[in-house]
């Protein structure tokens, strides 16, 4: 019984309709394929169930049959894979349209079962693996799209003898050329795209034997050599972004059924081809990107279709041509990145199509044609930043009421900004910046309501940021930073909710900030660097959380940090420099972990470093100078592992110089300068392989200089200066020849030789100090070889010797040298003769001797200071110093020179007019500071010269006292009208003082004392009203001493003393009494005078009658009488006089 059963039941089965059966395996499929999908929308195949009908769900196609014919579930953000769908159960499957999902691993080779399949469209997945060669066997298939994948390998040959394919796109995938050679034509290919792959060599063979190809794109891949001859039915060519070299082919110009051009991107040459003007269907030709060369051809204007025209960055050279207004369907010309010359063409008008115009970095000049704006009324982008435009902008801009985008930055524009770009109402982005554009801010600039970027910067926009401002509401980005803006920031910014970008450094604004700014605005970069803001932040500067940027160096803001400033997180970049700051340090600004900048000098924090500074481990660089503060530097410090730059200089820091500094490895600038740091200097510091620069000046370190210095092979600049520093320097040192831009180690305690072994190493340095130790011994013989040696400074030492000679081929960088008070001796150190750069030389103190050479006046012809005071140099001045045009201080103070005084120093050019030193030039030989010691108003200064001294004027004088120079003060010297000081003192200069000293106008201090000067005190010294200070002391000066003026201001009458022929205030001798006085010594000397007179007419007397006895021939006798005669008539007038002068008695003139 139970047989017949089955027999029944297996009749009533085979009797079964077949597309009941097909409906169950399809529908078995299917579900067991969306079980193992990821569904990204919980209801795109929520009607995916048992309940429904297969042919019912979303996506699927059925044929009358009820076999499943058409897939297609595009964009339905289906996730999983293809592996899980059983392909045989759809054998009647035609369409299967899976594009823009999240489908991921491989194409799975089952899918060639699919026999009936005309379309596969895979595009826009995540499916990655080779290509199944196994699709060559869907014969049916018509349309295949794998773009957009993650496919690799080489595209199976297979594919290529699909005998009804039409449309192939395997774009955007990384697919290789394996061997191009195997594939066959594809005649039925209309539609070829293999875009962006990786493929490489010469162009495909089959695809040139592909004839039916329309639509052709290789673009983005490494395809080189030169371009063939194209398929005959082209309409679409790129080619954009290969390597393809050469000229365009001529063949191309056979193409005439072409419509899109796109050759981008190339190695192209041989210039823009005139036959493309003839190629009349174009509408797109983009050749951008290559290195053509040459004129844009004017039969360009001919494309009458052309809707877009790119040819940016293609190396062009020529004038526009005006030929390109006949465009008139022009859309989009893009021809940036070229040097054209001449202007803009107004025949550009006739583009009434134009949308967006780009011209940017072409160098074209001229003004901007007003004619485009209202010729031009589907504008959205004018782009013609960084060229040479002059002129105004045209106020003609605000009828281009489409415009989105205008950038006229980097140019030479000037003039005011129109009111009239307030009516672009679709403004997204306007950017000004860098021109000449002066005037205010247009007010009406707040209607545009859609602007999302407003760059004003680097122009000289006056007036103040106007209160409009804050009706910009869609406002992201305002950057108005270089002008001259002034006022204050208005209130109304803290409208702009929507913005992110605020910069106005570099103005010259004022007055507070809104306290509201921040408070419900998300933040990024805030910088208000460089104005004369005052008050405290806003409190609510980071409501948003998002500050990332904040810059307010160089301000004068005042109290505390905002303590939302430790919400800020994602804070990276923080300049809070030269500002009047308060609170703790570790309290005030807190512990930020993406902090990555950090400069805080300048201000007056107090407090001690906290140990959760280590924390701040991104920081790269952290600045706390100027500070006040106190404690020691936390050990956490070292944890700071990718710090750079480090300091922490001018604080009133003390202890020990951490070990844990010794970990930072990215450390290239340490600065501990000017604090009370003590104890040795690490030898950690040793294993810091990348520093660069040390500096620990100023402070009280103690112990030796570390061996393990001599292992930082990086290092370009050392001050260890001002500490207390003993022993010998290290021979180690000589190890940094990378040392460049500073050694300094002076105002120690070190003691020994210079070693040198050692310093014959440091071939780049420029500036070496060691002044002011306790060093001896002779310098070494290689000091010449350091050729780049610019500023030397060994004074205040012990050195001892001859100042070596340099060899033959010795050539001098010297510009500053500081060798006095030392024990050196010898001659005037020959091997300075080659320093033709030499500005400073001071070798003073010292035991030289000998002459003065006179090639210093030809050899040294940029000196602006010699001192060579306190040796022992002897002989005469040579008058070649005169020769030193530049000369400001000459000082030879304490010699033994004799002679006179060089007329010839009236000729010193530098000394006849004050100059001032612009801090440029004053950078070229002035090192930190240069200084000079000189007598100065009776004593001894110390002059430094500041490098960051805007102007200044370098000290002018002369001294050469302490010598035996005699006869007298030369006239010329008053031609030297810049002098400031003037000191001959404690010579044998004798007769007057010249009438005319009044003529320097400049000098400040005049000391002619311990002199054998005579005759009266000038009137005219009285009118310098610069002169603060005068000694005329232990002289023979007579005469009423001039008052009034400046010289009223002197009243010391010991500037005076010790001319017993001076009368008047401040002496206490009264002129009065001093005459009559005067009257009698002077009748008494007019006596002896008479008395000499007589006796020497007696001896000429006598001698006449001896030489008449003698000459007796007529002749001679006659001459010898005339000349007596001659003789005798002028001693009677002589006596004549002396008579006349001792009747006058006492009269008033003495008075």
């Amino acid at each position: 019984m139970a047989g017949v059963v089955f027999l029944v039941l297996f009749v009533a089965a085979a009797a079964m309709p077949a597309s009941v059966t097909a409906a169950t395996s399809q529908t078995d499929a299917l579900l067991a394929w969306k079980a193992s999908l990821l569904l990204g929308d919980a209801a795109a195949l929520s009607g995916w169930t048992r309940a429904a009908p297969v042919c019912t769900w979303r996506g699927v196609a059925c044929d009358a049959a009820g076999r499943v014919t058409s897939l297609r579930l595009r964009d339905a953000g289906l996730s999983g894979g293809l592996d899980t769908l059983d392909f045989a159960a759809l054998p009647a499957l035609t369409e299967l349209d899976l594009n823009r999902n999240n489908f991921t691993g491989p194409i799975p080779a089952s899918i060639s079962r699919l026999r009936s399949l005309s379309l596969l469209d895979l595009g826009s997945n995540w499916l990655d693996g080779s290509i199944p060669p196994q699709l060559g066997d869907l014969s049916g298939l018509v349309e295949l799209r794998l773009y957009n994948n993650n496919l690799v390998g080489a595209i199976p040959h297979q594919l290529s003898r699909l005998p009804n394919i039409v449309h192939f796109d395997l774009g955007a995938n990384y697919l290789t050329d394996h061997d191009f050679r195997k594939f066959s034509p594809m005649p039925t290919v209309t539609f070829m795209s293999l875009y962006l792959n990786s493929f490489n060599g010469s162009f495909p063979e089959f695809v040139l034997r592909s004839g039916s190809i329309t639509y052709l794109d290789l673009s983005q891949n490494a395809l080189f050599g030169p371009i063939p001859d194209m398929l005959p039915n082209l309409r679409f060519l790129n080619l954009s972004f290969n390597a393809f070299s050469g000229p365009i082919p001529a063949s191309l110009g056979r193409l005439t059924k072409l419509q899109d051009l796109r050759m981008a991107g190339n190695n192209l040459t041989g210039g823009v081809p005139e036959f493309l003007g003839s190629m009349a269907q174009l509408r797109i030709l983009e050749l951008g990107d290559n290195q053509l060369g040459g004129p844009i051809p004017s039969v360009l204007g001919q494309l009458q279709m052309l809707q877009r025209l790119d040819i940016k960055n293609a190396s062009l050279v020529s004038t526009l041509p005006p030929q390109l207004g006949n465009l008139n369907n022009l859309a989009y010309l893009d021809l940036s990145l070229n040097q054209f010359s001449g202007g803009l063409p107004p025949t550009f008008a006739g583009m009434r199509a134009m949308q967006e115009f780009g011209l940017s970095t072409t160098n074209v000049t001229g003004e901007i044609p007003p004619a485009l704006f209202t010729s031009w009324p589907e504008l959205i982008s004018f782009e013609v930043q960084n060229n040479s435009f002059t002129g105004k902008i045209p106020s003609e801009l605000g009828k281009a009421r489409k415009l989105e985008i205008l950038y006229l930055f980097l140019n030479n524009l000037n003039g005011s900004i129109p009111a009239e770009l307030g009516e672009l109402e679709n403004l997204v982005e306007l950017d000004l910046s860098v021109n000449s554009l002066t005037g205010p801010i247009p007010s009406s600039l707040g209607n545009l309501k859609q602007l999302i970027k407003l760059a004003l910067f680097f122009n000289n926009l006056t007036g103040v940021i106007p209160p409009e401002i804050g009706n910009m509401t869609a406002l992201q980005s305002f950057d108005v930073n270089t002008n001259i803006l002034h006022g204050e920031l208005p209130a109304t910014i803290t409208a702009l909710k929507n913005l992110q970008y605020l910069a106005v450094f570099d103005n010259f604004m004022s007055g507070t900030i809104p306290p509201d700014l921040g408070k419900g605005i998300a933040l990024q970069h805030v910088s208000f660097s460089n104005n004369s803001f005052s008050g405290e932040l806003p409190r609510n500067l980071c409501d948003g959380f998002a500050l990332e940027h904040f810059t307010v160096n160089y301000n004068n803001f005042t109290g505390t940090l905002p303590p939302c400033l430790k919400n800020c997180t994602g804070l990276f970049r923080v300049r809070l420099e030269e500002n009047h700051f308060t609170g703790d340090i570790s309290e005030a600004f807190g512990v930020h972990p993406s902090l990555e900048y950090l400069d805080i000098s300048g201000n007056k924090l107090t407090g001690e470093l906290s140990s959760d500074w280590g924390q701040c481990t991104n920081l790269t660089l952290l600045s706390m100078d100027g500070n006040r503060i106190s404690g020691r530097i936390p050990e956490a410090f070292g944890s700071m592992t990718r710090l750079q730059i480090l300091s922490l200089a001018g604080n009133n820091l003390t202890g020990g110089i951490p070990l844990d500094l010794g970990h930072l490895n990215l450390l290239f600038n340490l600065n501990l300068s000017h604090n009370s740091f003590s104890g040795p200097i690490p030898t950690s510091l040793g294993n810091n392989s990348k520093l660069q620069k040390i500096d620990m000046s100023g402070n009280m370190l103690n112990g030796t200089i570390p061996v393990a210095l001599g292992k930082l092979g990086a290092l370009t600049f050392l001050d260890l200066s001002k500490n207390r520093l003993s022993g010998k320097i290290p021979r180690e040192l000589g190890n940094l020849v990378q040392l460049q831009t500073l050694l300094d180690l002076s105002s120690n305690f070190l003691s020994g030789w210079i070693p040198q072994a050692a310093f014959c190493k440091l071939l780049s340095l420029q500036i070496l100090i060691l002044s002011n130790n306790q060093l001896t011994g002779k310098l070494p013989d290689c000091l010449w070889y350091l050729q780049n040696l610019q500023f030397l400074d060994l004074s205040n030492n012990a050195f001892s010797g001859e100042i070596p000679a340099a060899k033959a081929s010795y050539s001098c960088s010297l510009i500053s040298i500081h060798l006095s008070s030392n024990d050196f001796t010898g001659v005037f150190p020959s091997a300075l003769e080659g320093c033709k750069k030499l500005i400073n030389l001071d070798i003073g103190n010292n035991n030289f001797f000998g002459d003065i050479p006179i090639w210093i006046g030809k050899g040294l012809p940029s000196l602006k200071i010699l001192s060579l005071k306190s040796n022992n140099f002897s002989g005469e001045i040579p008058s070649e110093l005169s020769q030193l045009s530049q000369l400001q201080l000459l000082d030879m103070t304490n010699n033994g020179l004799t002679g006179l005084i060089p007329r010839s120093f009236g000729k010193l050019t530098s000394m006849k007019n004050p100059k001032l030193i612009s801090s440029r030039e004053l950078l070229q030989w002035s090192f930190n500071h240069d200084r000079i010691n000189t007598i100065w108003k009776g004593k001894e200064q110390i002059f430094e010269i500041k490098t960051y001294a805007i102007d200044i004027q370098l000290v002018t004088g002369i001294s050469l006292s302490g010598n035996s120079l005699s006869q007298c003060i030369p006239d010329e010297l008053m031609n030297l009208q810049g002098l400031q000081f003037l000191n001959l003192s404690r010579n044998y200069l004798s007769r007057s003082i010249p009438e005319n000293i009044g003529s320097l106008k400049n000098l400040e201090s005049l000391d002619l004392s311990s002199n054998e000067l005579s005759g009266a005190i000038p009137p005219s010294l009285a009118g310098i009203s610069t002169l603060s200070s005068l000694n005329l002391s232990n002289n023979h000066l007579s005469g009423k001493i001039s008052t009034g003026n400046q010289l009223q201001t002197l009243t010391d009458p010991s500037i005076y003393s010790n001319n017993s022929g001076l009368c008047g205030l401040p002496l206490n001798i009264s002129c009065t009494n001093y005459a009559l006085a005067s009257d009698e010594r002077y009748c008494r000397t007019c006596e002896d005078q008479y008395l000499s007179y007589f006796v020497m007419a007696g001896v000429v007397f006598g001698s006449w009658l001896w030489f008449g006895m003698l000459f007796s021939i007529g002749n001679l006798r006659y001459a010898v009488f005339c000349f007596v005669d001659d003789i005798q008539r002028k001693v009677m007038q002589k006596v004549s006089c002396i008579n006349q002068l001792l009747s006058r008695g006492n009269t008033a003139q003495y008075l």
